[in-house]
C-alpha cells in the first residue's frame, strides 16, 4: 500500500520528467511552440504546462545561462538572454556564409530537378538521410517548404527558391542545364565561395600586418 510519502515522491518524480521532457521538446523545436503542442509532445495535461514552464523557468535563473524560457501568449520557446543578440546574429551569420558542402550540392540538384519533393525521396536517392542538410539550405534561403504530400503523415514538400535562380545565374527553373552542367555549376560557385572566403582572410592578415 502507497504511503504519504510515496504518493509525495510520485508527483515530484512526474515533475521532474515534465520539466526535463518539456526542456527536450523546446531544444528540439527551437523555435516557438504551442502550450496544446507541447503537453501532446510530452504526454502531460494541458494545465500542468505553465507550472512545468515555471519550473523550467527557475532552473535556468538558477544556473546563470545564457539561455531563458521565453513564454509569448501560449506558446513557449528556449532563446538566448539579451545582452548575447550581438554575439548569436554574428554566429548565424558566419554559418549562412559557409561554403555548400558537398552534400549540400547534391541535395541542391535533387530537389532542382524533382521539386517539390520530401526529405525521404531526397534519402532515398542520396542513399544517407538529409535533415541537417534540408534545414541549413532553407536557412540559407536556397531552398524552401512547398506544401505538404497529400501521404499518411502528410510529410513537407521542399522545392528551391528565386535565391536559387539568381545565385546561380538563372530566371527561370525551366533554364535549369542538364544534370553534369548543373553540377559542374554547383561545383564553380563553391570554389567560388571558398576563393572568395580565402580573400577576405587574406586582407584579414595584411591589415592584421600593417597595424602589427
Amino acid at each position: 500500500m502507497n504511503t504519504q510519502a510515496d504518493y509525495q515522491t510520485d508527483l515530484l518524480f512526474d515533475m521532474e520528467y515534465m520539466v526535463l521532457a518539456a526542456e527536450a521538446a523546446l531544444f528540439a523545436c527551437g523555435e516557438l511552440l504551442a502550450f496544446d503542442k507541447l503537453a501532446e509532445a510530452i504526454g502531460a495535461p494541458l494545465e500542468k504546462i505553465p507550472i512545468v514552464l515555471s519550473c523550467l523557468q527557475d532552473r535556468y535563473q538558477k544556473s546563470k545561462t545564457a539561455i531563458h524560457v521565453l513564454i509569448v501568449e501560449g506558446f513557449a520557446q528556449l532563446a538566448t538572454k539579451k545582452e548575447y543578440a550581438e554575439i548569436v546574429r554574428t554566429a548565424l551569420q558566419l554559418r549562412k556564409n559557409q561554403p555548400l558542402s558537398r552534400a549540400a550540392l547534391e541535395v541542391l540538384a535533387i530537389t532542382a530537378y524533382h521539386q517539390p519533393v520530401t526529405k525521404a525521396f531526397v534519402d532515398k536517392v542520396r542513399g544517407v538521410e538529409s535533415p541537417s542538410v534540408v534545414q541549413s539550405l532553407c536557412e540559407k534561403g536556397l531552398m524552401e517548404e512547398k506544401g505538404r504530400l497529400d501521404a499518411p503523415g502528410r510529410p513537407v514538400l521542399y522545392g528551391t527558391t528565386p535565391i536559387f535562380l539568381r545565385t546561380f545565374g538563372l530566371t527561370s527553373i525551366v533554364e535549369l542545364p542538364e544534370i553534369a552542367e548543373l553540377q559542374e555549376l554547383l561545383t564553380e560557385k563553391q570554389e567560388q565561395t571558398q576563393s572568395e572566403d580565402n580573400s577576405d582572410l587574406g586582407k584579414i592578415t595584411d591589415e592584421a600586418e600593417v597595424e602589427a
